[in-house]
């Protein structure tokens, strides 16, 4: 495949998750957090950061969340992407995601960058593909959690017919038969649905890329949550999921923040999971 080349490193690990198999496709670089963590008291409240009583989609799928006749989907998969991903998007669109049928919808949500190329590109990808959700906050590695909240307020405004969500990443492979085949079967209200990650502790060195000072998180041992690789979720939980979201102190790893404190603690929700073997 021509994708292959460009030397991009291709993983061949497979996790095999609920049924549904994830291939990582690039190697994506360390991005190291500010070690005084100032900018997380300066994004604290995540109302004014998200804004949900205003309208902040700067690009978004021209069929909104149904196909062309209108007909509500199954299942939504929505890739969080960085900016420059142009190849992991491509890449995307032409193994897994062709595979996506009239009832399972695939989108790419990003933020947005003072790069005024980039910019101009992704415009241009949007206009090609119509599968690109661009939300007003600067896309970087620390705003993660800001990209999952906006990913349940564009579902909660546009995407609420459809049955089941799914938030994965852009250097995954998403094995798209086993998946609906097995919502098809087990699928049911108040799911939450991935890879149980159990007893984690907060790591407090200040060299690591998942570093938190004891002052932000107080506890040593985080609440039960599903990995930010890929996780599912049916659409009666977003309504109250967005809400607790916007409405708890912010925390700058996503899946402990959306799956954990949010949907565990807080919503009171129970994952279901798989394990690895």
């Amino acid at each position: 495949m021509k994708i292959l080349r460009n030397g991009f490193l291709w993983a061949l690990c497979f996790l095999a998750i609920w049924g549904i198999a994830l291939l990582g496709l690039f190697h994506q670089p360390t991005v190291h957090p500010s070690s005084d963590m100032a900018w997380i008291l300066a994004q604290k409240d995540l109302r004014k950061l998200v804004i949900p009583s205003n309208k902040t989609l700067l690009l978004s799928p021209s069929d909104g969340c149904n196909d062309a006749g209108g007909k509500k989907p199954f299942l939504v998969i929505i890739v969080c992407s960085a900016i420059p991903n142009f190849v992991a998007r491509y890449t995307i669109r032409n193994t897994w995601g062709q595979f996506t049928k009239i009832n399972i919808k695939m989108y790419f949500m990003i933020g947005k960058t003072g790069d005024v190329n980039l910019t101009s590109r992704v415009l241009k990808e949007s206009e090609r593909y119509s599968d690109i959700i661009q939300e007003d906050f600067l896309d970087s590695y620390n705003n993660l959690t800001i990209k999952s909240v906006m990913l349940l307020k564009w579902v909660n405004n546009t995407c609420l017919d459809a049955r089941y969500i799914m938030k994965t990443d852009d250097d995954m492979f998403v094995n798209v038969f086993n998946l609906l085949d097995y919502l098809k079967k087990k699928g049911h209200s108040k799911l939450l649905l991935g890879c149980l990650i159990s007893g984690a502790v907060p790591v407090r060195d200040r060299r690591s890329k998942w570093y938190i000072p004891d002052s932000f998180f107080t506890a040593n041992v985080y609440p039960d949550y599903l990995s930010g690789t890929g996780y599912v979720f049916s659409t009666d939980i977003v309504p109250s999921l967005y809400e607790t979201a916007l409405d708890t102190p912010f925390f700058y790893l996503e899946d402990i923040f959306i799956t954990g404190i949010c949907a565990r603690k807080r919503c009171k929700l129970s994952a279901v999971y798989f394990p690895l073997n």
